[in-house]
């Protein structure tokens, strides 16, 4: 899949932004730091997949996923973790996470956290954003 082919919103913070856009090269992308901006980007156009990172904008994380779900009820929403919860319990703070993204219906949860920073990883991950890329319904004509 090329980048005619899919348009990314990454709602992610800057410490996330880099390994996303590494795993993600070639796609267009529109980078949101905050609600507001996010917002601005869905007045651009139509995304095949947004990517929300599990600290966006002070941990506004499912007030985003919601707002994306509301403009674009069939948006593929893929949350990750791309770095640890400040004072978390490990596992079972992931876990919680997981499943209030499952009950927000996002598509899938990534925890970047569990991929060592290195290229066969970086391929590993790509091929877990494009599954949903490729799952993305086509716009309406």
């Amino acid at each position: 899949m090329s980048a005619t082919q899919g348009r990314v919103l990454l709602a992610v913070s800057a410490q996330t932004r880099g390994r996303v856009l590494a795993c993600l090269a070639g796609y267009e992308f529109a980078w949101a730091r905050t609600e507001v901006e996010v917002r601005a980007a869905l007045c651009t156009g139509r995304f095949d997949l947004a990517v929300v990172g599990s600290h966006f904008d002070e941990s506004h994380t499912f007030d985003i996923v919601r707002e994306l779900r509301h403009a674009d009820p069939g948006l593929r929403i893929v949350c990750v973790r791309g770095r640890p919860f400040p004072g978390a319990l490990g596992h079972s703070t992931m876990k919680a996470f997981r499943t209030a993204c499952e009950a927000e219906g996002v598509c899938a949860v990534i925890d970047l956290l569990d991929y060592p920073e290195d290229d066969a990883s970086n391929r590993a991950i790509r091929a877990l954003f494009e599954r949903q890329l490729l799952a993305a319904s086509p716009p309406a004509a």
